[in-house]
Order: C-alpha cells, then sequence, then structure tokens
C-alpha cells in the first residue's frame, strides 16, 4: 500500500530552493511508493505555473482552491464538485460579504464556483470583523465557512469544503489509512488537515494562526519543525520514521 503525503506548496514545499530541490530529488527515489498531493489555496492554473517555475514533482492528486477543487492529471473530480455545490448558494454569501467595505475581492483567477475570496484591508482588528462576518453567516443560515490565513486572506467555502475535508475524501478514495498519511503546512487554512486523524508536520515558519492552534489543540501526532520549509517537511518525515 502507498504512503499517503499531502503539502501545502507557497512557504511549505516551496519558499526555499535548495530544500525544494533536495527534497524532490529523495522524493523522487521513492516516488513509487508514494501518492503525492498537493494541498493549496491556488488555483489549478497557478498551481500549474508554480510547478513549472520551481520544477516541482507532478502530483497524484491536486487538492487547489483551500479545498474547494480537486484534480487527476488535470482533470476536474465532478464528485467531488457535486458534493460541495449541495446547500451552496455563492451569490447570497457574497452579498453578505459586501456589507464589509474592510474586504476587497480578490482577481477573478483567484476564484471559483466554489470559493469566494477577499483580502482584508487594513491589516488591523482583522480578527474583530472576520468574527462579525462569521456572526452574520451563522445568522443567515447559508451553509458556508469562513478560512482566515495569513492575517489576511479570507475565504469562504462550503460548509462540506476545507483541505481537511478533501484529504478525508481521497484517503476514503485511495484507501489509505490514516497511519500511512501525513500532511505538511505552515498557515490557517492548512488547520482543517491538522484535525484529522493523521499525523503533521508543522514547518518552523509557519504563520501565528497555525502556531497557536498547534500550542492549544496540537498531540502527539503533530511535528513541530526546528527547519523552515522543505527543509521541515525532511526533518518531520524523519521524525516520523517516513525518510
Amino acid at each position: 500500500m502507498k504512503f499517503l503525503l499531502v503539502t501545502d506548496l507557497d512557504n511549505t514545499l516551496v519558499g526555499d530552493d535548495e530544500a525544494t530541490q533536495i527534497f524532490n530529488q529523495r522524493l523522487q527515489s521513492m516516488r513509487s511508493q508514494i501518492c503525492l498531493v498537493y494541498a493549496t489555496g491556488r488555483s489549478q492554473a497557478s498551481t500549474g505555473e508554480l510547478i513549472a517555475q520551481k520544477q516541482l514533482l507532478a502530483p497524484d492528486y491536486l487538492i487547489a482552491g483551500v479545498g474547494s477543487e480537486i484534480y487527476r492529471d488535470g482533470t476536474q473530480d465532478l464528485d467531488w464538485a457535486q458534493y460541495l455545490s449541495q446547500n451552496w448558494d455563492k451569490m447570497a454569501i457574497a452579498s453578505l460579504a459586501q456589507q464589509f467595505k474592510q474586504l476587497k475581492p480578490q482577481p477573478p483567477q483567484a476564484q471559483n464556483p466554489w470559493k469566494s475570496s477577499y483580502c482584508l484591508e487594513p491589516a488591523a482588528e482583522n480578527s474583530s470583523i472576520v468574527q462579525a462576518l462569521q456572526q452574520k453567516l451563522t445568522a443567515s443560515g447559508l451553509a458556508g465557512q469562513i478560512i482566515f490565513s495569513s492575517n489576511r486572506d479570507v475565504d469562504i467555502l462550503p460548509k462540506t469544503s476545507n483541505k481537511g475535508n478533501a484529504l478525508t475524501y481521497l484517503q476514503k478514495r485511495l484507501q489509505i489509512p490514516s497511519e500511512l498519511t501525513l500532511v505538511c503546512g505552515d498557515s490557517g487554512n492548512d488547520i482543517s488537515m491538522f484535525e484529522q486523524d493523521v499525523r503533521g508536520v508543522i514547518v518552523a515558519n509557519s504563520k501565528s494562526e497555525l502556531l497557536a492552534w498547534h500550542r492549544e489543540c496540537g498531540s502527539k501526532n503533530h511535528y513541530l519543525a526546528a527547519s523552515a520549509c522543505a527543509w521541515g517537511i525532511m526533518e518531520g518525515m524523519a521524525y516520523f520514521g517516513e525518510f
């Protein structure tokens, strides 16, 4: 049975070119034993550009748009798309978000049918604005959730969607158990992966929201690396005996 490795891209696998290159070489030698999944906030197109630019290994699966889309060999998983579409009203979500003038829509290429993405401006009092948005969303009865990361990015997704739920969906589809699964990340939009019953590596350069989550909720399944980016992934894989 294959080992399932799920990693975020920006500031996790990518961020230190030397580390990324060494990691790729080591992974290439084990490639037949590993099912490699990239889980990113980026769109599929943007991820493709990054893979080419940084000469990353081609993944077996791509979890894009913070879990709102799943691809295999460039083909979208329509079962996942259908599942997320249930009770999802993007137009109503967008009109709710428009009530907050601090929320600026991200560019069209950052949006998709199952994700409304915003930047929070200015950086001050971000958490209170996110809380107010969450209260309005809950009161409205709309089946959405807010994922806040990097003290700036606000993604509103279907309740059923996030990186963690997408990961669990792939585990079931591939029939790979939790003890053969490792997740790696650095920010708030990775928390849902660490909340699953899997082992996880939190890289040293992680954002404050993930480090705070680790302090409060971390377990023996979670390894906080002393090294940044892909160095941290390698350190964590060695810790868990996978390298």
